[in-house]
């Protein structure tokens, strides 16, 4: 979730199910990069060694998603972020988009269509971000990934001193790049972003200086270990300066992270595949906003909500995440295709702007590690505003849902099991994000937490959360919305406290497709009761999930054709975890 770019996805126009005419166009169509000399067919590579060698250029040029992915041949490695650097990058994702538009699309097997769409997805977004974000100089987000060393010290995939060492090289090479970062960073810079930024930064320096340090100080001999401490104190100290840089440029910064009508227009087409007008993709989530209001305010008058104990918050997520995965088990919702659970831990400090998440080992890990992740709320905050943060028993069940059973943590296990290396790889932002909060719903309509309507409450906030995140992006991005005036919306309209309705409208600003959480359950719901109709008597909530999930991570629409299908056929051969 941590990589946008990778995230923001889009769909073929061949394959978009039950889209509306001229709603669904291909990625290749709709961001077309610059002329590139025109390909002979003579010339083409079979489709299978063109997509593996664009995959492996797309994995070389982001090794901190390749190691997040699983993939330690990247171990040590960082993208390079010089103006050069940033030139090529560009022409090689134009010849890539290129070379995927000349495949014929009548040759693929089904599999090679989702990985051809998937590839064509995921060069035309890191295009977006690149050219029409144009990020390596105005996002400073773009410079995150070279202080991103946690995969060394939370996922055990070899023996500690092994990892140090691997820790050690990204160090260094992450000291050599991070000077472009002032290079390249053109003031004045979006001021949200800036302000962000230097929390996050500083957020890495302390955890270098913490937890990097004390694991991985004594590892090696004492010539390794002076080696290791000057060179992370070195990266410590970039990270703070370049916090303390980045404050001082919030103090004059401007609202230029607003993305206009055409460029917002440019993210539906690469994210989401999506040429709809602006007007109907807003009202779209208008009308689902209003019907969950409703809802929320008629049983509001009767669900009497518990506060969360900041004493026990770990302990009662945990049995929470138990609960739910045996929830899972006894009704038959969908299969765990694991034995292993998530450990509940506090927040690393540099990801502190988000109340809860998943760190989990990727797909082709050899050694499986799983963190649901929560924050406890700045104790500088007022007491009100603290327990505000906290939220209810309830939010902190849907919140569990969505983070481990059955949202992320079960999607991303099912991940490994996708069919080609492609799909194993690739994210969707909706399909992801999607998911998650279509399971919050539907875990709670099947039964879970029904003992108190509290838990329907707390399911219909969150709802209106993102709800309000979708409405917090198209105005904020399209419609001259201020962050003040997101915020106002996501107190008045989606009944959020003033602590997360700032937090919240602040992430818009560099996030603008946060609005993937309400399309993609919205997408998933629709794609389910197609099934249910279809299939009759014949219709297995099970078969359904485990159909839609046996792909990795692709767009809804992508898949929906394949999913119909194999639910039409025999039943899958996992059996659920005990």
């Amino acid at each position: 979730m941590r990589h946008l770019a990778l995230a923001a996805v889009a769909c073929m126009l061949e394959a978009c199910g039950g889209a509306p005419p001229g709603q669904c166009v291909s990625p290749a169509a709709s961001l077309t990069p610059p002329p590139v000399s025109p390909l002979r067919a003579a010339a083409l590579p079979t489709f299978g060694v063109l997509r593996d060698r664009i995959l492996d250029e797309l994995l070389a040029d982001d090794p901190s998603t390749a190691r997040e992915l699983g993939l330690h041949q990247y171990d040590g490695k960082v993208a390079s972020l010089s103006p050069e650097a940033i030139a090529a990058r560009r022409v090689w994702l134009d010849r890539a988009a290129s070379e995927l538009a000349a495949v014929v699309d009548s040759s693929l097997t089904s599999d090679e269509r989702i990985d051809r769409a998937e590839l064509e997805s995921w060069v035309q977004t890191s295009r977006f971000w690149l050219v029409d974000m144009d990020a390596p100089h105005h996002r400073p987000q773009a410079y995150e990934d070279l202080f991103s060393v946690s995969v060394y010290l939370d996922r055990d995939y070899a023996p500690l001193r092994l990892r140090a060492a691997a820790l050690l090289a990204q160090e260094g090479a992450a000291l050599r790049e991070v000077v472009h970062a002032r290079e390249n960073l053109t003031p004045p810079l979006p001021k949200p972003l800036a302000e962000v930024a230097s929390r996050n930064f500083a957020g890495f320096a302390t955890y270098l200086r913490g937890d990097v340090a004390r694991i991985m100080g004594d590892q090696g001999d004492a010539e390794e270990q002076k080696r290791f401490a000057s060179t992370n104190e070195s990266l410590a100290k970039a990270a703070s300066d370049l916090a303390a840089w980045l404050e001082k440029q919030a103090a004059q910064g401007d609202q230029s992270h607003v993305l206009g009508r055409e460029r917002y227009a440019a993210l539906l087409r690469s994210q989401e595949g999506l040429t709809m007008p602006l007007e109907a993709f807003a009202g779209m989530n208008e009308e689902n906003l209003a019907r969950n209001r409703r809802a929320y305010e008629g049983l509001a008058e009767h669900a009497r909500p518990k506060p969360v104990d900041e004493k026990t918050l770990f302990s009662t997520a945990a049995t929470m995440m138990h609960s739910a995965r045996r929830f899972i088990v006894d009704h038959r919702i969908v299969t765990i295709p694991t034995t292993d659970e998530p450990v509940v831990r506090e927040m690393p400090p540099y990801e502190r702007w988000n109340a809860a998440s998943i760190e989990m080992s990727g797909p082709f890990e050899t050694a499986r590690s799983a963190y649901y992740q929560l924050t406890i709320p700045d104790k500088s905050w007022p007491e009100a505003e603290r327990q505000a943060y906290l939220g209810s028993v309830g939010s902190l069940l849907g919140t569990t849902i969505h983070e481990v059973y059955s949202g992320h943590f079960v999607q991303g296990r099912w991940a490994e099991r996708a069919p080609t290396r492609v799909q194993k790889a690739f994210q969707s932002y909706s399909f992801v994000e999607g998911w998650a909060h279509y399971g919050e719903q539907m875990m709670i309509d099947e039964g879970l937490g029904s003992e108190d309507p509290a838990n329907r409450l707390a399911m219909l906030e969150g709802a209106l959360l993102r709800n309000c995140r979708f409405a917090a992006s198209v105005g904020m991005h399209t419609q001259g919305m201020t962050i003040e005036q997101a915020e106002r919306r996501f107190m008045t309209d989606c009944h959020q406290s003033k602590a997360t309705a700032h937090e919240q409208a602040v992430r818009g600003t560099f996030d603008p497709g946060y609005f993937a959480y309400t399309l993609g359950k919205l997408q998933i719901l629709a794609l389910r009761e197609e099934a249910r109709a279809k299939l009759g008597a014949r219709f297995s909530l099970q078969r359904f999930h485990d159909a839609l999930l046996s792909h990795g991570s692709p767009p809804v629409a992508l898949i929906h054709d394949t999913v119909l299908r194999e639910m039409d056929v025999t039943e899958t051969s996992l059996s659920p975890s005990p």
